[in-house]
């Protein structure tokens, strides 16, 4: 992997070389938006707790 994409956090520049940083939302829109719909349908697949009222 050549290039890291992130957002304009400035911790990131203590970890990250400053030749292979990319800071734009550009790089990371499309990375969020996927992230976004991987969420949405994991959380359908979650177990359901059952509530005390239930169990009675």
């Amino acid at each position: 992997m050549n290039k890291v994409a992130s957002d304009s956090y400035s911790l990131y520049e203590q970890f990250v070389p400053r030749e292979k940083h990319l800071q734009s939302k550009l790089e990371t829109f499309t990375i969020e938006g996927y992230d976004s719909l991987f969420r949405h349908f994991l959380a359908r697949m979650r177990r359901k707790s059952k509530g005390i009222a239930n169990l009675r």
